[in-house]
């Protein structure tokens, strides 16, 4: 870290040091009103310049840090100005010795370091209404892209801005892309180079709508890429991961053993996944070229540790041993359904996964990093990253990836109200399969016992009133068919409440839980942008109810379907038995619901909502009482009566005439006979 005037390339921007803008407007109480970021591509350096009021005293907690994060493997950094501007009033604040190199490892709850150093000066005098300017320039880039660019900016932001300036100086033809913009670069020279010039003058905010989805792109962007495609960048790629030419004794005797010990191409590949998910702990040191370059897989198999692309490189080296055709594939975990809006760049990419070819032409697709997966090879769970770029000569598009797990879950409930307006008991059997399986027998491997309980118990206290532990969660894990039972027993003290709109009733609400959990109802009729949705999951919730005593109720049977979901909800009563029957079932279809088809979805789900709740209530005059019957779905207490009153005197009624029928025909036989 070093101090410098600005570089002579860099030209210097004007701002608007009061904008027309509503405070109201203004998050944190920053105000930006300038930001400027500048590249020499043939120099390696970036300029960076932040000009931002405070706006309100909120604001001076943030605005009196400077943070500025560089790798210190192949990066230097140059302070240029930190200046604050009072009451018309210029004051410099930089002094290199307040400042600290801190390696703050932001990802090390992942595991990975990336050896990223943070130079951070907390300023003193700070002050409502300041405006701090702050320059500064880092030189070097990661020699594994060799003479390759690739960048990108936002011209605007979710809040007012004052002025957004991105130049480029480039001694290559560079590719450049908007997005939700028509904005055009100026396009010039500098001493022989060819420039590009961005800028956008108090552009409009973009309203960021709630719930969606993750990869979606909102802001005015610009990509910029001297790759000229897809393919470029996989022979970029194809120069990083080299065979090794040799597997070490250690990792060639792992790879004979699981040939000798699985003849079936399926088990060998679903043995080497096993291997390296459960056996080679997760660990990125990633700084340098150690961001994209894997490291030896016999370095990892001695190790026994790496991050993503050293433990798909390593299952990819070891399939490979056993002529299974395999290869690393490049994705991105939060953007991967929109990298087709992106120009081609290794930069687009944050992960590495393995795709695999068996002798039966399947393409098959593994998370190394993930554990304790199980079931059949062709039915391992990926996960839903969207699309990736197959490392493989040839391959020049990006790869659709369809998620093949389904994400079961089957929940079978059986209430058994003891009473009316007295305590129940519940027993819960959740049947997870797939990557639901997955996910659960992880959280029991790693959690105690006595913590599940506590937080199964949490669960249902949101729902219930009084509810008490009878027994500990039971599990039982079929690995092989990869589904896990949970068993819960639980007693409900207070499961009957004050009805909502009529407090002289108590009634017991039951509702598809597991399926509240991934329903997504949203408060507005239209928008502009995706609504995100739980994808893939199929949700199966059957509610068992053994009643007191009768309580009819007509039968139910309503199915609701959407582009984006399918919902059903039957119900029927066992009357000689007293038991009630609900079953629900929820299945998306898609991971988001397209702006044109959001008001079908809206009016789907608030018929949904309709239905998804179903109670029983009485008069608070019967509880305790321990019998009841009704053929009316909401039961009303004088009907009961009056129903049980018709019963008995109809029924006592019945009785007499048939013992007065008896009696006269007994009588009649033995007169004929005495006569």
């Amino acid at each position: 870290m070093k101090t410098s005037t600005t570089p002579s390339w860099v030209i210097k921007q004007s701002y608007e040091q009061n904008l027309d803008v509503e405070l109201n407007e203004i998050s944190y109480g920053l105000l930006t009103l300038l930001s400027d970021e500048q590249v020499h591509i043939p120099k390696q350096e970036r300029y960076t310049r932040l000009v931002r009021k405070i706006s309100d005293n909120i604001g001076v907690q943030d605005g009196s840090s400077v943070s500025i994060n560089f790798d210190p493997t192949y990066q230097t950094l140059f302070l240029h100005h930190i200046t604050v501007y009072r009451d018309g009033k210029r004051i410099e604040k930089l002094n290199i010795k307040d400042f600290q190199t801190i390696r703050q490892e932001s990802n090390a709850e992942s595991y990975i370091y990336d050896g990223s150093l943070n130079a951070v000066v907390n300023l003193a005098d700070i002050r409502n209404g300041d405006i701090l300017d702050v320059s500064y320039t880092i030189k070097g880039s990661n020699s594994i892209h060799g003479n390759n660019f690739s960048g990108a900016t936002v011209l605007n932001s979710y809040q007012p801005i004052g002025k957004i300036n991105y130049y480029l100086i480039s001694n290559t033809t560079l590719q450049y892309k908007t997005l939700n913009t028509d904005t055009k670069p100026k396009i010039g020279n500098y001493k022989g180079y060819t420039t590009y010039n961005w800028q956008s003058n108090l552009p409009e905010p973009t309203l960021i709508e709630n719930n969606t989805p993750s990869w979606y792109l909102p802001y005015h962007h610009v990509f910029v890429s001297n790759y000229k495609s897809w393919g470029t960048v996989v022979n970029w790629a194809l120069g990083i991961y080299n065979q090794d030419k040799q597997l070490s004794k250690a990792l060639q005797t792992k790879v004979n053993n699981i040939k000798e010990n699985f003849e079936n191409e399926g088990d060998r590949i679903l043995a080497t996944l096993k291997f390296v998910q459960n056996e080679i702990r997760y660990l990125g040191l990633e700084s340098g070229i150690g961001a994209y370059k894997p490291f030896s897989p016999n370095k990892v198999f001695k190790q026994r540790f790496g991050d993503c692309k050293d433990k798909s490189w390593l299952m990819v080296t070891m399939l490979r041993q056993m002529n299974i055709e395999a290869y690393p594939v490049l994705i991105n975990t939060e953007y991967g359904e929109a990298l087709n809006k992106f120009l081609p760049t290794p930069n687009a990419f944050d992960h590495v996964v393995v795709n695999v070819n068996d002798s039966s032409g399947n393409s098959l697709f593994y998370d190394p990093t993930n554990s304790n997966q199980f079931g059949y090879y062709k039915s391992i769970p990926f996960p839903n990253y969207g699309k990736g770029l197959i490392i493989k000569q040839g391959v020049s598009t990006l790869e659709q990836i369809d998620s093949n797990g389904k994400n079961n879950v089957e929940v079978y409930d059986i209430f058994d109200l003891l009473s009316v307006g007295g305590a129940a008991t519940l027993k819960v059997m959740t049947l997870y399969k797939d990557g639901e399986a997955d996910l659960m027998r992880s959280r029991y491997k790693s959690t105690s016992l006595s913590i599940l309980r506590n937080d199964f118990k949490s669960y249902y206290d949101n729902l219930y009133n009084g509810v008490e532990v009878i027994e500990d969660p039971i599990f039982d894990d079929d690995s092989i068919s990869n589904r896990l039972i949970v068993e819960e027993h639980y007693k409900i003290n207070e499961i009957w409440q004050p009805m909502v709109g009529n407090e002289d009733n108590i009634a017991v609400d039951f509702v598809p839980y597991s399926i509240l959990d991934v329903f997504i109802s949203p408060d507005e009729k239209t928008r502009k942008s995706p609504f995100a949705l739980y994808y893939p999951t199929y949700k199966k919730h059957r509610v068992t109810v053994k009643l007191p005593s009768r309580w009819g109720r007509a039968k139910d049977n309503t199915k609701i379907s959407s582009k984006n979901f399918d919902f059903s909800m039957t119900s029927k009563m066992n009357s000689t038995r007293n038991i009630l029957y609900l079953e629900y079932e929820y299945e998306t279809k898609a991971s988001y619901v397209k702006p044109e088809d959001f008001e079908d979805y809206y009016t789907k789900t608030k018929a949904v909502e309709q239905i998804l709740s179903y109670y029983i209530y009485i008069p608070k005059s019967e509880a305790g009482t321990k019998s009841f019957s009704t053929d009316d779905p909401n039961f009303k207490n004088l009907a009961s009566k009056v129903i049980n009153i018709l019963y008995w005197v109809f029924g006592s009624a019945l009785v007499v005439i048939i013992l007065l029928i008896v009696y006269m025909k007994w009588t009649n036989k033995k007169t004929d006979g005495t006569s």
